[in-house]
């Protein structure tokens, strides 16, 4: 008898337990500042980036000399992209310009800037942190295919170019970088380098349905229908399937009335 009433006890316990734990917001367990920053920076790697930012905070406000005032901008810095990871880019933007303010050197802190800004839009904030990150840090390819991207956002076709052939030429295994240097190119109406660009990413990504739709637009507007058609059908075939992108897109006014265009979109 005494066992079953332990046990109903036990039950009531755990579910008061349950219900505390429920309403009242949890307390991290005490740690010196760099455990926190350690811990956050384990919870960041996997993910959890609401415990992240926690642990980054406490590795803040806990510390008292532990942490050297340039490793504190790192823990700023680590925050900043637990934000990111939780799409609160204001937060992280306050975050990297902390870091910022405490090391003007490091070029990581403006590239993680420079990428929130360009996240948010801020077009021109972006191509200015991106140009400070090249400056000191000049053979960083992701820091030019990023710059690259903020001027094709803003319609500066040349500087993207000059920024993606730089990252290609110093990382020329990024195939990432083909696809907006081909639509820059396309832009800039230098048609056969964007065929080019496009025919390089889908040397290397043969099923990359955005390339192909690309080219097969490309051709179009080349007048060079029967090349636009076979990349037309090869986009299809590769999962393309936004057909009202299709029918509002310029590229393929020359193709309208041919039947392979009649054909993908009867068949959608």
């Amino acid at each position: 008898m005494m066992n079953r009433y332990s046990r109903a006890f036990r039950f009531l316990c755990a579910s008061f337990l349950l219900l505390l734990c429920g309403s009242v917001p949890l307390v991290l367990a005490a740690m010196s500042p760099k455990q926190y920053w350690q811990k956050g920076l384990d919870y960041a790697e996997h993910r959890l980036f609401i415990d992240a930012v926690q642990h980054f905070t406490q590795a803040i406000r806990t510390n008292k000399g532990e942490i050297s005032i340039d490793d504190v901008a790192a823990v700023f810095n680590g925050r900043g992209l637990a934000y990111e990871g939780l799409n609160e880019y204001d937060k992280a933007i306050d975050d990297f310009s902390s870091a910022i303010s405490i090391n003007e050197k490091e070029p990581e802190f403006f590239l993680n800037r420079g990428l929130a800004y360009l996240h948010e839009k801020e077009y021109e904030r972006a191509q200015s942190d991106l140009g400070k990150a090249i400056d000191l840090q000049p053979k960083r390819a992701a820091s030019y295919a990023s710059r690259g991207d903020a001027f094709l956002l803003t319609g500066n076709s040349a500087r993207a170019i000059e920024d993606y052939a730089r990252a290609l030429e110093l990382e020329p295994r990024t195939v990432s970088v083909w696809f907006p240097l081909g639509m820059a190119y396309k832009k800039a109406e230098q048609y056969d380098k964007a065929l080019q660009a496009f025919g390089k990413l889908l040397d290397a990504e043969p099923k990359h349905a955005g390339a192909a739709y690309q080219a097969a637009g490309v051709y179009a507007r080349q007048g060079k229908i029967d090349s636009a058609c076979v990349w037309l059908d090869t986009a299809v075939e590769n999962g393309f399937r936004d057909w009202n992108a299709l029918k509002g897109d310029p590229d393929f006014n020359n193709l309208r009335k041919v039947d392979c265009y009649k054909r993908v979109l009867s068949g959608k």
